[in-house]
């Protein structure tokens, strides 16, 4: 295979794998009860109060991909609100569209909630470009609203881009912020939320894990290991984001069970001079 017909298999594989994993940002709520019992505070046993969850698709997508997570944020109780942007183009609106267009909305969300805490805190999860979309908006000091995400999670984000999409004009200009050297890789870090990383370890082999991906084109381009379009190494690439960990799923296939329950549940921290991970239990999606 030439690499003209491995760039045009690229530029597909692409195109496919984005279609399942785009942007959006319409008010949809997960009503929220009372919490399940497991959720609770390290001293005393205080119940800990869900924190509403942005959920934020990616690249050529929309929020039908958070289905699968739809359902297990109810069973646990958890408000949850599925982004689409309705003033930027969706699928392939910027970074910087979808972060302004975000801040709106995290206001609007804030002033709905009725809750004792003080000050008004949401977490995010972004799939894809999501987790690009949201840093954008973290980043930026002029929105007064970023001060209130307590948690980014992102899924297969492409936080210092991906070689696959410096071929491709597909989907502009929502491509221009998936290369390597992108504006939006390159933001701050917000002071006032964590950040953490979730990365698709996923084998070419297991074709049936992951059909759309053509062959495995795009993990042959890339660092290994990889989820088929975005490197482990790109989606952990700053220091100050925290792993929640590795699943063996690729690209499109990231928001499952599987993930949700890194969200979910747990995390690991390194504790600074010491060559160990620490494991820690708590809920992500508390306060």
């Amino acid at each position: 295979m030439n690499n003209k017909e491995i760039m045009g298999m690229s530029a597909v594989a692409i195109t496919v794998t984005v279609m399942i994993s785009g942007s959006f940002l319409s008010l949809t709520y997960g009503q929220s009860q009372t919490i399940n019992s497991n959720n609770t505070a390290g001293t005393g046993g205080a119940t800990k109060k869900p924190l509403p969850v942005l959920l934020i698709h990616g690249y050529a997508s929309d929020a039908s991909v958070w289905t699968k997570w739809e359902d297990l944020l109810k069973k646990d109780s958890i408000p949850f609100y599925p982004i689409t942007f309705y003033k930027s183009d969706d699928k392939c609106g910027s970074a910087a569209d979808h972060a302004k267009e975000l801040n709106t909305q995290v206001q609007q969300i804030l002033k709905n909630m009725t809750t004792e805490s003080s000050p008004k805190k949401v977490n995010i999860v972004g799939h894809s470009k999501g987790g690009l979309d949201a840093r954008v908006f973290l980043s930026n000091d002029t929105f007064a609203n970023s001060k209130a995400v307590a948690n980014l999670i992102m899924i297969g984000t492409p936080n210092a881009g991906s070689p696959i999409a410096q071929s491709s004009n597909i989907c502009e200009p929502a491509v221009e912020d998936l290369k390597p050297g992108a504006a939006d890789t390159k933001v701050g870090m917000n002071s006032n939320t964590k950040y953490y990383t979730i990365a698709g370890d996923w084998n070419p082999s297991l074709m049936f894990n992951c059909p759309q991906v053509l062959g495995g084109v795009g993990y042959s381009q890339l660092p290994k290991p990889n989820d088929g379009l975005v490197s482990v190494s790109s989606v952990e690439s700053q220091g100050y984001f925290h792993n929640l960990g590795h699943t063996s799923d690729c690209h499109s296939n990231l928001l499952g069970d599987k993930e949700y329950g890194l969200a979910r549940s747990n995390t690991w921290e390194v504790r600074s001079g010491v060559r160990q991970c620490v494991y820690v239990k708590l809920n992500i999606f508390c306060e």
